[in-house]
């Protein structure tokens, strides 16, 4: 069955920072109704082609269509209509701390709807419910868990019932139940709503609970895109390092390390602490 949820596409875009590239000529197409992985390691470039997606960061080539809209050439009125469409969770929720938890979730229907008190209230505590949270609302960001405001996070995001859903690093910080979690709420909303979910991540494990789709950047290119199934299968030599989790092998370092004679720190602690010990 056709999804009716839009397609990502991405063509020949190149990003960067101050006029330097930091990946070059990314094509990919992110398909609508399923969840796509963004991964790569550190300092890749995974959020920097977030920030792009969202037009948070100027590309400096390229093309990328939300369902039929090129973003780049979008008057603003139209982008920001398109804005509302799309839900996106930040790296640890991002919640306003001067805000409650109900108050944080309903901030974007109070922004952008027309609905009244009542109706809003309505909609938070669905959303609430749906992430496990319908019990903490009256509670602040900094009396939450960091699993907590991550749910919280996903229920603001969720809140406008949004066309396409992006989570950046949703598992990061997070211990492994935590993490399985997430990754089940996720794949229940893929379930529940017709939308596409976008995951940018660098871990392996979630990656392989909830992907249908992945597109690995790394040394300023894509080193692949396609299903999850073909990537795992993959013979590539440094896919599967990263899928294998192997590091480069090192020669053992042959340098002499210098030892610090305790005559030179300020206080004599070795004496200090020999005197507390014969006490």
């Amino acid at each position: 069955m056709t999804s009716s949820a839009p397609d990502i596409r991405i063509e020949n875009l190149t990003i960067g920072y101050g006029g330097k590239p930091i990946i070059e000529d990314i094509n990919a197409t992110l398909p609508g109704g399923g969840v796509s992985v963004i991964l790569g390691g550190s300092g890749c470039g995974k959020s920097t082609l977030l920030k792009n997606i969202l037009k948070l960061n100027p590309a400096m080539g390229g093309s990328v269509y939300l369902g039929k809209h090129n973003i780049f050439t979008l008057k603003k009125k139209a982008f920001s209509c398109l804005k509302q469409r799309i839900g996106v969770l930040f790296q640890d929720g991002a919640l306003l701390g001067a805000l409650n938890l109900f108050d944080n979730v309903a901030l974007p229907l109070r922004e952008h709807t027309k609905l009244k008190p009542a109706e809003i209230a309505e909609v938070v505590k669905a959303k609430l419910s749906l992430v496990g949270l319908e019990k903490f609302v009256d509670y602040f960001p900094n009396e939450l868990s960091g699993g907590m405001r991550k749910r919280a996070g996903l229920a603001r995001a969720m809140v406008m019932d949004p066309d396409i859903l992006f989570c950046d690093e949703p598992t990061s910080g997070l211990d492994p139940i935590n993490s399985a979690e997430l990754d089940e709420l996720l794949l229940e909303l893929k379930k529940r709503f017709e939308m596409t979910i976008v995951v940018v991540s660098h871990d392996l494990a979630s990656m392989q609970a909830i992907a249908d789709y992945v597109l690995v950047l790394g040394k300023g290119k894509t080193l692949f895109n396609g299903s999850k199934e073909s990537l795992m299968a993959t013979d590539d030599v440094y896919l599967r390092q990263f899928l294998d989790r192997k590091g480069e092998k090192r020669e053992s370092s042959r340098i002499t390390m210098p030892h610090l004679d305790p005559s030179v720190m300020r206080m004599d602690c070795n004496k200090l602490l020999g005197d507390l010990d014969n006490n």
